[in-house]
């Protein structure tokens, strides 16, 4: 069966980037199961993203703390919870690696960075899609250095914009990182999973990768959303799992979101490979 090292691994995207895909091609992995993995228990009771669990680690409320608070004791939280992690544990996250202050808002502790990185122009449409925004609402937000997002379950997360997130994860040198093109990742699923698996220092054959890339189709995630829902899915979110295409931003963008988008992130498409079409 498939085995990882015990230790945090960080699963870092920004939102609508394949995150939650990674993680379900990791959990299929690792449960070396004929069967898939049910898509709605993948939700770690102990995910370091969760208000229960940093109540229950820091013995406060993270309801009676202000955004500065919060902000200094998640690091603290997150390093306190790594040092005793014996299991792989695959932990999502949606927040940057650095403050606007400069500070980390996770930690240094984690064993690996696995980051998913998207064509932004495609990320604005799933994200559109996923938190009901329209196309250009969402833009807006993906150009705001101080974006931010929370939930009932969840600490807030700090997203900042699509540009700062990137680069922050993609560069810190404080903990190994590997940076996977969710392209690349759709393109050919079963060489970009075994190569996270080498990035990973885990063991897993070639029939074992090849099972969970089948039992982490779109097909199979659709068809198990379908039958029971996905707990992750927004509410009122018709589906959570969609097309999961590349490149689908060329039939639906239109040159005014298209153009914003490049004028504030050409350079790093570019350096990941992402070709600029508005050249005007």
């Amino acid at each position: 069966m498939a085995a990882f090292p015990g230790g945090l691994v960080w699963l870092a995207s920004y939102p609508k980037s394949g995150n939650t895909w990674t993680r379900i091609l990791l959990a299929n992995l690792l449960s070396g199961r004929d069967e898939p993995a049910d898509i709605n228990n993948l939700s770690e009771p102990h995910t370091l993203m969760g208000r229960w669990r940093f109540a229950d680690d820091m013995l406060v409320d993270p309801d009676l703390l202000d955004s500065r608070e919060l902000g200094i004791m998640r690091p603290i939280h997150c390093d306190f919870a790594a040092q005793d992690v014996s299991h792989p544990f695959f932990c999502k996250t949606h927040d940057q690696f650095w403050s606007p202050e400069g500070e980390l808002t996770l930690g240094a502790s984690a064993r690996r960075v696995l980051y998913i990185i998207r064509d932004p122009r495609d990320v604005a449409i799933s994200f559109s899609y996923h938190a009901g925004l329209s196309i250009d609402d969402t833009i807006t937000q993906m150009v705001d250095r101080n974006a931010s997002s929370t939930g009932r379950a969840v600490l807030p997360c700090f997203m900042g914009d699509w540009r700062t997130h990137v680069v922050g994860w993609a560069s810190q040198r404080l903990i190994p990182v590997m940076v996977v093109r969710y392209e690349s990742m759709h393109a050919d699923t079963f060489n970009c999973l075994r190569s996270i698996v080498d990035f990973l220092g885990g063991q897993a054959d070639e029939m074992e990768i090849h099972r969970a890339v089948a039992h982490g189709s779109f097909d199979e995630l659709q068809r198990q959303e379908a039958r029971k829902g996905f707990r992750e899915a927004r509410p009122g979110q018709e589906r959570f799992f969609r097309a999961g295409q590349a490149g689908g931003w060329r039939e639906i963008l239109k040159p005014h979101q298209l153009r914003r988008i490049e004028d504030h992130f050409a350079d790093i498409m570019t350096a990941y490979g992402y070709e600029i079409a508005d050249k005007s």
